[in-house]
């Protein structure tokens, strides 16, 4: 079989995910590649994962730098408004629907070039790739949606005209259900309980991605190694979070709260060691690194400080850790919201975040053993679940249930 992945050129919505279906698929014998921008090359190099680069995509530092593309697509100048640390509803829309229109074209038109070449027997998206979806249309093969933001179906209603245009485009009838792009399969990666029932879809099955068990923490890497007799505590806004504008400024809020912890704190910096510069003094008891490999000091930690974003909460129930919540963009708020309603942690807003309401917040977790348990259970539940070897073998049975309709022939765009 021949299974092509689509994702946005964005490392968090590659790595944590489609990098283990990816390995999982080729274990099995399958072909596969992950289509997106040439800008993602090194990544997928590096994480040893064929790519298909798709030339006309453009890359991430692309889209926010170029006025002209940012005109082509309809995406926002601004994200921001000076001073703030919020998206305001109306911006996330405007790029919920550029993401689903004008870019979901473009990916698709790549991909349809090369499908003849490439030959795929299904394709593979996450949620904010709508041209993979476009493209299986067009050709007649199944498509599937790995699950990295569930709250992104509330987004569908508000793009569901700008995919129905992108259809029209490419010779394919608008359809009347905004969930269409998930009629196949949607691989969910947590277990049912974490979905609230407007997030649930008969084509939802659930599966466990892998992840590192306790091993020996990187050397070198001070924060992490070393005695456990104190709580340890890892601090994380993502790599996509803190590139936006204001972003970093919280981060010595965050460092000063962790140093009034009596436990010990990593903060990583999502790979971005030019920020170390502008978080002032940091106290004895915090360290402040680049990067860490977040499952596996999860696996020693007690509490973890996160920007809310799906991966991240979902490495956190692997581990059995409870989380503070500091949501920044996008789905992070509703991630966070469900986080507290589950009784898995706390959740603060950003706008007017404090030194004190930080270090209170991670106190009460921290003392109370309920949320660790409740963790612990919800872990459980992740545990029981199928691994990516079964997501692997419903993808073959959903290419072998639809192989008649299939359409390999040139494709008219």
């Amino acid at each position: 079989m021949r299974i092509l992945l689509t994702c946005q050129p964005i490392t968090s919505h590659l790595v944590p995910a489609l990098v283990p279906l990816a390995r999982a698929a080729a274990a099995a014998g399958h072909q596969v590649a992950v289509a997106t921008a040439g800008s993602m090359a090194d990544d997928l190099r590096r994480h040893g994962v064929a790519h298909l680069p798709l030339p006309r995509v453009p890359g991430l530092a692309e889209l926010r730098t170029d006025p002209a593309l940012a005109d082509e697509f309809g995406l926002p100048k601004v994200l921001m408004a000076p001073g703030s640390r919020t998206v305001e509803p109306v911006v996330a829309r405007q790029i919920a629907r550029a993401y689903a229109g004008p870019v979901a074209g473009r990916f698709a038109a790549d991909l349809l070039a090369a499908a003849p070449d490439w030959r795929p027997d299904v394709i593979v998206r996450e949620p904010a790739e709508f041209g993979g979806y476009l493209a299986a249309e067009r050709l007649g093969i199944p498509h599937a949606t790995v699950d990295i933001a569930p709250y992104a179906l509330t987004e569908l209603p508000v793009v569901h005209d700008a995919v129905n245009a992108q259809r029209v485009t490419l010779g394919l009838p608008p359809v009347d259900d905004p969930r269409h792009p998930h009629r196949h399969l949607l691989a969910a990666l947590l277990p049912p309980r974490w979905y609230p029932p407007d997030l649930r879809l008969p084509t939802t099955r659930h599966y466990r991605v892998p992840v590192p068990g306790e091993e020996p923490a990187p050397a070198g890497d001070p924060g992490v190694a070393g005695a456990h007799d104190r709580p340890l505590v890892l601090a994380s806004l993502g790599s996509l979070a803190l590139t936006l504008p204001g972003m970093a400024d919280l981060l010595p809020v965050i460092v000063r709260a962790l140093g009034a912890l009596p436990g010990r704190a990593v903060v990583t910096l999502g790979g971005q060691a030019q920020l170390a510069g502008a978080i002032g003094p940091v106290p004895e008891n915090v360290t402040v690194v680049p990067y860490v490999a977040q499952a596996e000091v999860l696996a020693r930690c007690d509490l973890f400080v996160t920007h809310a974003g799906y991966s991240a909460i979902r490495e956190a129930v692997a581990a059995g850790v409870p989380m503070v919540a500091l949501p920044v963009v996008a789905d992070q708020p509703a991630n966070a919201a469900r986080v507290a309603e589950l009784g898995l942690g706390r959740a603060l807003p950003i706008e007017d975040l404090t030194v004190e309401a930080t270090a209170r917040a991670c106190s009460a977790v921290l003392a109370d053993p309920g949320y660790r348990s409740r963790v612990a259970a919800l872990r459980d539940e992740l545990w029981a679940l199928p691994d990516l070897t079964r997501l692997v073998h419903d993808l073959t049975t959903l290419t072998r249930s639809s192989a008649p309709a299939r359409n390999t022939g040139t494709v008219r765009r």
